[in-house]
């Protein structure tokens, strides 16, 4: 993270408006996470639509995303993507401010220009999935480093992934090998974009979702805030579950559900820190 001048911003932001026009027209439609590429509720909706025609299905992360990213492999791909000079030269010294020890690694996550790079940084495997999407037995989606693929058949599957892994050693990156990943047959779930993912089935919050929201929510209830203002936030945070998708996700129990949830949850955590404090 970073903190921003005034007119640090105003730099930043007419690089940012600059470079999108640059590479307009330059990034996969496939990258959700780009402005006016749908987002996370349309990376949804479409994988919902088409996960039950495949077989296979992998999710991957990479680990430590900003921290990895080669400075070089990125100036590279902009050039490549021809980017005036002048973009190039905000990047490097973009690039440059959390390099401390210079390594050539590494972008700040609170930056402007972060989410724009994070698409182009993995643009070459855009291109790839593409290109394999074009027999149609492969699909792919990917919102910033977290992407997912799906596969008709045993002998594609393995191909691609082997393919991604190439990709992945050409860009420096290095993708979750247990954490955040999955590689197995589609009718087994996973979870991707806070969401729990089944062929023909609604979908449903993922464990760390779940968690992220008892989590808030228990920090909030110790700050001693009103019960409305606790419903409020549950009330907000179903908005988000359901927005955007229609039924495509379940409404089961509605927002009742998760508040009496999160009641039991809280009384259950005080219990157990009375029980703790006692014992110590």
């Amino acid at each position: 993270m970073a903190g921003w001048s005034a007119g640090d911003k105003g730099v930043l932001s007419h690089a940012g408006h600059r470079l999108s026009q640059e590479l307009k027209g330059k990034l996969s439609s496939r990258c959700t996470h780009i402005k006016n590429h749908g987002g996370v509720k349309k990376s949804l909706r479409l994988l919902t639509r088409d996960l039950s025609h495949f077989r296979f299905a992998a999710r991957f992360d990479v680990a430590q995303y900003y921290e990895s990213i080669d400075h070089a492999v990125l100036l590279g791909q902009l050039s490549a993507m021809q980017v005036s000079k002048q973009s190039q030269d905000i990047v490097r010294q973009y690039l440059s401010l959390p390099d401390n020890a210079h390594t050539g690694k590494g972008m700040i996550a609170g930056g402007s220009l972060s989410p724009l790079l994070g698409a182009v940084m993995l643009t070459s495997l855009d291109k790839t999935m593409e290109k394999e999407m074009r027999s149609g037995r492969i699909w792919y989606i990917r919102y910033m480093d977290d992407f997912v693929v799906l596969a008709k058949t045993r002998h594609q599957f393995r191909r691609t992934i082997k393919k991604i892994h190439s990709v992945m050693r050409h860009l420096k990156l290095t993708l979750h090998k247990q954490q955040k990943c999955f590689i197995g047959k589609a009718e087994a779930g996973f979870d991707f974009l806070g969401y729990q993912v089944f062929p023909n089935q609604q979908l449903r919050p993922s464990a760390e979702s779940m968690r992220r929201l008892a989590t808030r929510y228990r920090r909030l209830y110790e700050q001693g805030v009103s019960v409305n203002r606790l419903r409020q936030y549950v009330d907000r945070w179903c908005c988000w579950l359901w927005g955007g998708l229609g039924g495509r996700v379940t409404h089961q129990g509605g927002v009742e559900k998760y508040w009496l949830w999160l009641q039991i949850q809280t009384t259950l955590n005080s219990k157990k820190n009375q029980a703790l404090s006692l014992t110590g």
